[in-house]
């Protein structure tokens, strides 16, 4: 059914569309700077700010009231050159992921780029999440995202122009199902996020020494079809410069039962965000209520 759009709706994706060519326009470094001050205004206002103050100090129990906000503001810049990545993608190309992408040789990346077979992608809200989907595709896989839907539809089909633009194809949360099974089938990766509160459907795991809803649909697939997850991150250097970086190349224990595998899995792959918050703590996208269902920390 298709979704009303509203005049808030109109101006939402008006704005949004003057923000693409405004940022489009300029030169790359200065729109980065644009988006990291507007990150670091967005802290200042106090978006989220809260949240984001419990989510670190609960992560890293050591840090000071300084530096809690410190990684806060660091994250809320990291998160406004994000946006400014994301929608300038269609001006970033395979000549410009060679100039500012390294790829990291790992074990896990070689296991990855030899696997014939369907393999399941995950990122998670660190660094710029979604143009790690779209390295994959420069490096030759044939890449789909797993797309949820926006309420405002007009930025719905505007966020997925971008994200088709490098060739990725798009699974719907309707279609996810027939698409995966196709993808086991035919080879290729299927991106998606798998780090936020799944509420009570999701499985419960630990992620910095509490319990988490994380959502189980990655697991549930990799068990189901036996394929294999990667766990992948884009590490910011400073300013365009990123990292490439494929850490673990996962396939579930064929030897436990089905629901015990999927948990068992999903710790795994949380333990390795976990650590690679640790490294990097200002890449992490804190706003978001982690530990929601399972504490009573908000």
């Amino acid at each position: 059914m298709a979704r009303k759009v509203t005049f808030s709706h109109r101006m939402e994706y008006f704005l949004t569309r003057l923000a693409g060519f405004v940022l489009c326009a300029v030169p790359l470094r200065p729109a980065l700077a644009c988006g990291a001050a507007l990150g670091r205004f967005a802290w200042f206002l106090g978006v989220r700010r809260k949240v984001s103050r419990i989510n670190i100090s609960t992560a890293f129990p050591e840090k000071s009231l300084a530096e809690i906000n410190a990684t806060g503001r660091a994250s809320y810049a990291n998160s406004g050159r994000f946006m400014v990545e994301f929608i300038r993608q269609r001006n970033m190309g395979q000549k410009y992921f060679e100039k500012y992408i390294t790829v990291e040789d790992t074990p896990a990346l070689k296991k990855t780029m030899e696997y014939s077979k369907g393999i399941i992608g995950l990122t998670f809200h660190f660094g710029n999440w979604e143009y790690y989907g779209v390295s994959n595709a420069f490096l030759g896989k044939d890449v789909s995202f797993l797309v949820g839907r926006q309420r405002n539809s007009l930025v719905d089909k505007y966020i997925n122009r971008l994200r088709s633009s490098s060739g990725a194809v798009l699974l719907t949360r309707d279609v996810s199902m027939r698409g995966i099974i196709k993808i086991a089938r035919q080879g290729g990766i299927v991106c998606w996020l798998s780090d936020q509160s799944a509420g009570k459907n999701g499985l419960v795991v630990d992620f910095f020494g509490k319990p988490a809803s994380t959502p189980r649909g990655a697991a549930a697939f990799s068990v189901k079809l036996n394929m294999p997850i990667t766990c992948g991150f884009m590490v910011r250097e400073k300013g365009p410069y990123q990292r490439f970086v494929v850490k673990e190349f996962l396939m579930p224990d064929a030897s436990l039962p089905k629901h015990e595998a999927e948990v068992e899995l999903t710790q795994r792959y949380t333990k390795v965000l976990e650590e690679m918050v640790k490294e990097h703590p200002e890449l992490y996208w804190w706003s978001h209520r982690r530990w929601k269902r399972t504490t009573d920390l908000y």
